[in-house]
């Protein structure tokens, strides 16, 4: 690391997250590329439970030990052991950043990826989700209600000095649940350059998984319940020329039993947490979100940098993304079966509406880069730091 002038001179960011790793998911891949991308200008300093590969050596990593499971606890543990390793490190001019509620001092910026306020109103006032097994109820009901006493006391105006929202609905949603605080929107980025049309590797993927040259939808994300894989499985029942390929860590025995149930297991491939999502999407035709709540989906933004119609339901970003008819990326339709599964259905019998559609999600994403964020982000940086 810098010595102390040096850092002094180029400003010192704390970056506190339970995972800077970008293999752990959409939240986790944001704060690393952010950090890439800011490392020519600050020092940074990492608080977290995992460090990316690509980080090491690269920052100053100051690892919180907290175990993985159960979920409540670790949040818990990670509130209080990250709290005590912030207080021993912080500087007067100093900048703590922070993804989420998940500390006790008081900081000056607060990424908001998630409001766990509007989400318990998605679910109607429910912490969890109603169809799943008591024991996994009653641990994410647990692990919601500690998200949401933490987001009560950190964001007040008093704890923390701004509020950086990932979508303007995200915005809408603090301002609504957590008055007082400024806000700001610094949108997700992408990497135009790793996400992008790529014909052979459709074909190489395409033969390894077993799929031929019929349509393909691909679904990406690790929270099955509130991403809506199941409404994606369901889907099928009305999209009969559709095949399913599912990325990410869940229940995946819960997600082949509705499949089966369904009569539409053999065109459903439930693939567990991968690495290569960027040579999953070359391969697909479709991207399907049906998630519950979304702030501003990075898989969303990665397919449609990869050139894919979208279908989604009005979460996040999505509908800025996707547009409206006649510059429509994708379609925006509500969170049933049958609506998703008619617009992936419409999609599949129209291969010239899809490119279409799949240009100009292209498009709109090549007008979101990862060094667009870290120069807003810096910015951000040092009018807090000179406010301190």
């Amino acid at each position: 690391m810098s010595s102390s002038d040096s850092s002094s001179r180029r400003g010192r960011v704390i970056v506190v997250a339970h995972s800077l790793d970008a293999r752990d998911g959409g939240m986790e891949t944001v704060h690393v590329e952010l950090i890439r991308h800011c490392l020519a200008e600050i020092d940074v300093v990492a608080v977290s439970c995992r460090l990316d590969p690509s980080l090491v050596g690269q920052v100053e990593w100051h690892r919180v030990p907290v175990p993985e499971r159960p979920a409540p606890v670790r949040f818990a543990l990670f509130f209080v052991v990250a709290s005590l390793i912030l207080w021993r490190l912080r500087r007067p001019h100093d900048v703590i950043h922070t993804c989420g509620a998940i500390v006790a001092n008081r900081i000056a910026l607060a990424s908001v990826h998630t409001v766990s306020a509007a989400v318990v109103a998605a679910r109607g006032g429910h912490l969890a989700p109603r169809d799943v097994a008591p024991m996994r109820r009653m641990n994410s009901g647990l692990l919601r209600l500690m998200a949401l006493f933490a987001e009560r006391f950190v964001y007040r105006p008093r704890r923390v000095a701004l509020l950086a929202a990932v979508s303007t609905l995200t915005a809408t949603e603090i301002e609504t649940s957590y008055p007082g605080v400024p806000v700001v929107v610094t949108p997700n980025g992408v990497d135009a350059d790793r996400f992008h049309p790529d014909e052979e590797v459709r074909a190489s993927m395409r033969a390894a998984l077993g799929l031929g040259d019929g349509v393909v939808a691909i679904f990406v994300g690790g929270d099955f319940d509130r991403k809506g894989l199941g409404v994606a499985i369901e889907s099928l029942v009305t999209a009969e020329s559709v095949t399913l390929v599912a990325v990410g860590a869940g229940d995946l025995s819960r997600a082949t039993s509705l499949a089966e149930g369904l009569g539409v297991a053999d065109r459903v491939r439930l693939l567990g947490p991968r690495r290569d999502v960027d040579h999953l999407d070359q391969m697909a035709d479709l991207y399907v979100c049906a998630s519950l709540y979304e702030a501003d989906s990075l898989a969303l933004l990665e397919a449609a940098a990869t050139g894919l119609a979208l279908v989604s339901t009005p979460v996040g970003s999505a509908e800025a993304l996707l547009g409206r008819p006649p510059a429509a990326a994708g379609l925006v339709v509500e969170r049933t079966p049958a609506a998703i599964g008619e617009a992936l259905e419409l999609l599949a019998g129209d291969p010239a509406l899809r490119v279409a559609m799949g240009a100009l999600a292209r498009q709109r994403a090549l007008e979101r880069s990862w060094p667009s964020l870290a120069t807003q982000m810096l910015g951000l940086y040092r009018a807090l730091g000179e406010q301190r």
